[in-house]
């Protein structure tokens, strides 16, 4: 099967518009449909849905898009480094992420790293963003996935901004379409990071502007403890909803929006100005962690909004 009508389903899957997609790839609508058609009539099976406003996946459509995604992309990227002096760079990389970007991250960026760098060993440290910053000023992580950080002795980039749900059990009357104002979040009984920065300290600085007073019940460093907690009907938690997505899915949680205000954290990639690795090489692994960012979010797979600030160059200063 030709890789580029792979390539030209994906392109349309991401636009929602044969046309939008025939204009970022640069040819034309019709040879681009007939493309398409092609593809269809070689799997046997209607992949898109023609509607007045564009087009949406078919089920068939759907599965494809979900199986196919990944490996073209390591494939791109092994292509792309093949003949780089980077494809022969030999070394482990020691990798930070937070436990809700974990989650959601993990296993597609390694997928995409271990494609662009095949004689890479990756070692993935799971922690809050203390932990992980302690890491990275000791040597033990090389960059990570982090909340923000106001500690001179880091470089910080955002990658992403994630609004924050409510979660309750499958008992709670929580609903998508029934916001809960965040002075109501004083009344609950809360599941909360045991780490002051990230979640916590959202909730903590938004009660003080709001002039009420949150209590956790329970603490927790582990993002699996609290969702069992939830689910067991022991109190509520505020996270991501790629943190949860999949229980909601599920049944397991029940999720709602938090209004009055509504409120958001970021995370993004940090490093030390003792980071010893080759420049290119870092600057590289910064391009592949924005680009399957970008994917991610923009697939709908990370409910986040990219942060399109320039390439990350970890021997750049940024400002804190």
């Amino acid at each position: 099967m030709d890789t580029h009508r792979l390539k030209y389903f994906l392109r349309i899957a991401e636009e929602g518009s044969i046309s939008r997609a025939a204009t970022v790839l640069g040819i034309a609508q019709p040879a681009l449909s007939r493309q398409i058609r092609l593809l269809e009539e070689d799997l046997g099976i209607t992949l898109f849905e023609r509607t007045r406003r564009g087009v949406h996946l078919t089920e068939e459509g759907e599965r494809l898009r979900s199986s196919t995604a990944a490996p073209l992309r390591q494939l791109e990227l092994a292509v792309r480094y093949a003949g780089s002096p980077l494809a022969r760079i030999e070394r482990g990389l020691l990798f930070g992420m937070v436990p809700t970007a974990a989650r959601v991250l993990a296993a597609p960026l390694l997928a995409s790293l271990g494609a662009a760098f095949p004689n890479v060993h990756f070692h993935v440290a799971v922690a809050e963003t203390d932990d992980l910053m302690q890491r990275m000023l000791k040597g033990a992580v090389d960059l990570a996935v982090v909340n923000p950080v106001s500690d001179d002795r880091l470089f910080y980039r955002n990658l992403v901004v994630e609004d924050l749900v409510l979660v309750g059990g499958p008992a709670s009357d929580l609903s998508p379409a029934s916001p809960v104002r965040f002075t109501d979040l004083a009344a609950l009984s809360l599941v909360m990071p045991s780490a002051q920065t990230g979640i916590r300290n959202t909730l903590e600085n938004t009660a003080l502007r709001m002039k009420v007073a949150i209590t956790a019940r329970f603490s927790t460093d582990s993002l699996d403890v609290c969702k069992q907690l939830v689910e067991a009907g022991l109190g509520y938690a505020v996270l991501p909803p790629a943190a949860c997505g999949a229980e909601v899915e599920a049944g397991r949680l029940r999720s709602a929006p938090i209004c009055e205000p509504e409120i958001n954290h970021q995370l993004g990639v940090g490093t030390t100005a003792a980071l010893e690795l080759p420049r290119e090489f870092a600057t590289k692994i910064g391009v592949v962690l924005r680009e399957e960012v970008a994917r991610l979010t923009k697939s709908g797979l990370w409910p986040a909004r990219f942060a399109s600030s320039p390439v990350w160059d970890p021997n750049i200063p940024e400002p804190q």
